[in-house]
């Protein structure tokens, strides 16, 4: 765990695929992901010890190895030739690697009962090259030998039979093949992976499985399944479509013949109550819907009401599949099913009238609610968000001159779960921390104003804690935007790469999670007498030129126009890189004075 806060800033959550060991595709597990790259870890992962002694390397010890995000591993591991994750135990001398599920498998020294060969067979713990007696297959690393024979054999061929009864395929025994015959599939009938060295068949029945599935086989039968109430039982080689989710890409079902219910192994321990980000309530799976034309709420395409789905039983009209509701992103992998319905969220202010309210951050004096500004060239500043405020709605204080909040600043719940950790947050105002410079853990941008923190300290800005699911803005007015954790993403504003964005799932719409808040009207010294108004891209032949640094701008990308002059800016070149600092910054053991290069006004976020 030390090792990897070194590279990655972690905090616990629960995730799918991990990028230690490259496992959990299709389950949630209990770990840690990275505020900045994204990266998730399973909690056995990131505790993995520093370093270790493998049989497979018996001249060196082993120590564990991280890698950074933008470093692509170019290594394999040496057992099972897949491409290193972020994560694996190294040898520097040997230039030796071996991944997390590899070096926790078990290895024999020595085979004495193999079916195959009737003398002793021992491993030769090296990348040697040899051809396996059995399969006669070229390889070049760790053979099980005979010395007598001089005879070498892969531990699969050397530990295999001719012929088994396999609990899956209970109507004929399986028998030994090195090939895979004509008119035969290559992969596996069961996990789908394609077939090596040795499997086996059923001719009978073109039923093929690899040795995994041998050594590892599904339950036959569950007695106690969490989605049916009878005992059920696995029919392999079957088309059908699933009760549960209603697709039919898995011919393996689980079957109650009485019912004529048939459902995928993934469905059967499907969550009965979650919630997602695509909707404010919660959601309960039903095994069918009511008869009607129904919609997805997530991915917008028809639900079968004869299928299972999850509704919403306060809103008669929104269902989501079984496989959409439960995707990653969408759902945070927490069962529900009695846990009580609690909420959160408390309002930082009380309303005291019409148009006055008592703010948390300015508890002693009342503000009030005004329309417009009176600012021209200096712009009044909002004390939360640090923005300009050069139109209403705002508050202002009765008393106090200079103590003012944007309406959307001032009406921020006090204490909220956060939409990107899942995290309870609180919402400090900057009373007791005016010049003190916060950095966010979500946008990595310093800031001053108002944050949420969490329990243990981690910091959000006032803009990235504010955010909730589904996101709307202006320049994406068709589709809402949803947090997406995949990163590596092209940002429809800045162009730049982003770990952390919002996107869209209907036509690849991203944003990088800072360029939502961008002020869509600003004041700049270089055109003192006018508004500048933030353009969402133009025609891309139109050609236009930065008139700061008078370099050419992309119009496909965001940038500033001033409609009077009719001329164009850079974000950058416009914002500089301090738009959420004060004038006066604590940077101890001195002060330092922000002299900023524009007046904005307020983002065109709607949350």
């Amino acid at each position: 765990m030390e090792i990897l806060k070194k590279v990655y800033a972690l905090y616990p959550t629960r995730g799918l695929k991990c990028d230690g060991c490259s496992l959990g595709e299709n389950y949630y597990g209990d770990g840690y992901r990275c505020f900045r790259s994204g990266i998730f870890f399973h909690k056995e992962c990131a505790n993995s010890s520093l370093e270790i002694c493998n049989l497979y390397h018996p001249q060196h010890s082993l120590k564990i190895k991280v890698c950074a995000k933008n470093n692509n591993v170019q290594q394999e591991c040496k057992l099972c030739r897949i491409n290193l994750p972020k994560m694996y135990y190294y040898c520097s001398i040997c230039d030796f690697a071996i991944d997390l599920i590899c070096v926790k498998k078990e290895v024999k020294k020595e085979i004495g009962d193999s079916k195959i060969h009737e003398h002793l067979l021992s491993l030769v713990p090296e990348m040697v090259s040899f051809t396996c007696h059995l399969c006669q297959v070229l390889d070049d690393r760790f053979p099980f030998v005979c010395n007598l024979c001089d005879l070498s054999f892969h531990q699969d061929c050397a530990e295999s039979i001719s012929e088994i009864n396999y609990s899956c395929h209970p109507q004929h025994p399986l028998k030994r093949f090195t090939r895979v015959p004509n008119r035969t599939g290559e992969n596996c009938c069961l996990c789908g992976n394609k077939l090596h060295n040795v499997f086996y068949h059923c001719s009978v029945c073109n039923f093929s499985v690899d040795i995994n599935c041998v050594k590892n086989p599904p339950p036959f039968s569950l007695l106690q399944p969490k989605a049916h109430e009878h005992p059920i039982i696995l029919m392999p080689q079957r088309s059908f479509v699933c009760n549960a989710c209603g697709m039919d890409d898995d011919p393996n079902p689980y079957v109650c013949p009485q019912c004529n219910f048939m459902i995928h192994r993934n469905c059967v321990d499907k969550p009965q109550v979650i919630k997602i980000n695509h909707h404010d309530h919660r959601i309960y799976y039903n095994h069918y819907l009511d008869s009607d034309d129904w919609e997805c709420g997530v991915c917008q395409k028809e639900i079968k009401w004869t299928c299972g789905a999850y509704s919403c039983p306060k809103c008669q009209d929104f269902a989501v599949h079984l496989r959409c509701a439960t995707k990653f992103g969408i759902w945070d992998g927490i069962e529900l099913e009695g846990i009580s319905e609690t909420n959160i969220e408390l309002k930082s202010y009380e309303v005291v009238e019409e148009g006055l309210i008592k703010h948390s951050s300015h508890q002693n004096h009342v503000l009030k609610l005004n329309e417009e500004s009176d600012a021209d060239v200096e712009a009044i500043v909002c004390e939360a968000c640090v923005y300009p405020v050069f139109c209403g709605p705002f508050y202002s204080c009765t008393e106090c001159d200079n103590y003012i909040l944007h309406q959307k600043c001032a009406h921020l719940p006090k204490k909220k779960i956060d939409s990107f950790y899942k995290m309870d947050i609180t919402l400090f105002p900057c009373d007791k921390m005016e010049t003190i410079l916060g950095l966010c853990e979500v946008c990595q941008h310093f800031f001053q104003g108002f944050r949420y923190i969490t329990k243990d300290d981690i910091t959000l800005d006032m803009r990235c804690g504010s955010i909730s699911e589904p996101f709307f803005h202006e320049s994406h007015p068709h589709h809402p935007l949803y947090i997406d954790f995949t990163g590596n993403k092209t940002c429809k504003a800045c162009g730049d790469e982003a770990t952390f964005i919002l996107s869209c799932q209907e036509c690849g719409y991203f944003l990088d999670i800072k360029c939502p808040f961008l002020p869509n009207k600003v004041k700049h010294k270089y055109d003192k007498n006018h508004f500048l108004f933030l353009c969402y891209g133009k025609n891309p032949s139109d050609q236009y030129l930065c008139e700061i640094c008078e370099e050419e701008l992309n119009s496909e990308k965001w940038f500033y126009r001033c409609d009077e002059c009719c001329i164009t800016f850079h974000i950058k070149c416009t914002l500089g890189d301090l738009i959420s600092l004060k004038q006066i910054v604590d940077a101890e053991p001195i002060k330092l004075e922000v002299i900023r290069n524009i007046h904005m006004t307020s983002s065109s976020n709607k949350p």
